[in-house]
């Protein structure tokens, strides 16, 4: 595929089912995001960019503590329901490798579950870097190792009914492996202050919950493209089975990996 497809195809898998994206499986990181809010300095008055900024809800947390928020993202049905989250926030459609703003405007930019849909992972780290004012800080989070969160199994389980090779950019661990974060932050202009983990767990009432927030991913959607919804419910079922509780509700642990840096 060329970039442009790419970036079409991307837009068109985030922006398949919004409302349960922002309702049922956003609201699943808030643990992650305020990590990330806490760990960047994000309190009252500070200008924060939130980059990829899906339906609004780390930027709604972040304007809760006072911030000035804008967010970018190329999703427009995930941008409406951002502004309706946060009427007094700014949000504009864009690209990551190309972020729409002008330079040193920002005294933080966020980045959770981004940069690894990047066409360019390396640029999208400069272009944070380029919108970040002297002294800003940019935090960044993605999955650690597919090993080590049990969320793997559910998109193992829809990416086995995707025929390969699927070449729209979805590549949820691309930045995963022990030091891949870091590793962007020096080309970028960025110093590491801080790397750390975060556990977390995403909790569901039940299955139909689950298997509802998982569709309306991008991994969701692809597999519903290739295969039909109902062989991907059928296929999430057994794989959410086993992390489901006595009660039917359902958790399922993953890990994350962050890094904050300054620009100097």
């Amino acid at each position: 595929m060329s970039d442009r497809s790419v970036l079409s195809e991307q837009r068109a898998l985030w922006g398949s089912s919004p409302r349960d994206w922002a309702t049922l499986a956003e609201p699943q990181n808030e643990e992650l995001f305020d990590a990330l809010l806490d760990l960047t300095g994000v309190g009252p008055g500070a200008r924060l960019l939130d980059v990829a900024c899906g339906s609004g809800y780390a930027a709604a947390l972040a304007a809760a503590r006072g911030a000035e928020v804008t967010g970018v993202d190329i999703t427009p049905p995930l941008l409406a329901i951002a502004r309706e989250r946060t009427p007094n926030g700014t949000f504009r459609e864009g690209e990551m490798d190309a972020l729409p703003l002008a330079d040193s405007q920002f005294d933080v930019v966020t980045a959770v579950n981004a940069f690894q849909f990047a066409l360019d992972a390396r640029r999208a780290f400069a272009e944070a870097a380029r919108v970040l004012a002297a002294g800003g800080r940019l935090g960044v989070a993605t999955f650690a190792e597919p090993e080590r969160n049990e969320g793997t199994v559910l998109h193992l389980a829809m990416k086995a009914l995707v025929p390969a090779p699927a070449e729209d950019g979805y590549a949820p661990y691309a930045l995963s492996s022990p030091g891949g974060l870091e590793r962007m932050l020096e080309p970028a202009g960025v110093r590491l202050v801080r790397s750390g983990e975060v556990p977390l767990a995403w909790r569901y009432a039940d299955t139909e919950t689950a298997v509802r927030a998982l569709l309306a991913s991008a991994g969701g959607a692809r597999a519903t493209r290739a295969a039909g919804e109902r062989r991907v419910r059928d296929a999430l079922v057994v794989a959410v089975e086993p992390f489901r509780d006595r009660s039917g509700a359902v958790s399922i642990h993953n890990v994350f990996r962050y890094v904050v840096g300054v620009k100097p």
